[in-house]
């Protein structure tokens, strides 16, 4: 996978984490919401990477699939989000090293059940 992919898939990754989080839902059931060709044509936007935090592509996204849940704020910072990005992003290149399928694997790997336990495995820095 392209370093410019990864970068995008860590950021998606991260910010519909983020959504789980201020919708007070699983991370299953947004993947699910959302979608995997929302999360393709997302991917695709570049700009919004430079432009957002995460906080703020969580509401792009809801926006994005005319979708108005209710959003609380999370006691995540962004740079628990960006480690959590980047380690679903090394997940997903290792599942899937072609950038055509970093969204379903992207998809696929946010709804692994295990998921939850891996990263706190993974990384020693999680808020409890």
């Amino acid at each position: 996978m392209k370093t410019e992919t990864k970068e995008k898939v860590a950021f998606l990754a991260a910010s519909l984490f983020d959504l789980a989080e201020m919708t007070e839902s699983d991370l299953s059931s947004i993947v699910e919401v959302v979608g995997t060709d929302a999360i393709q044509e997302l991917i695709g936007m570049d700009h919004l990477r430079y432009e957002c935090s995460y906080d703020r592509m969580a509401e792009e996204i809801c926006s994005y699939i005319d979708w108005d849940p209710m959003l609380v704020m999370t006691g995540w910072t962004d740079e628990d989000l960006s480690r959590i990005g980047q380690l679903i992003a090394d997940l997903v290149e290792g599942d899937s090293p072609a950038d055509d399928d970093a969204a379903e694997s992207l998809a696929a790997i946010l709804t692994w059940d295990g998921l939850g336990a891996w990263i706190a495995c993974n990384d020693g820095e999680m808020p409890t």
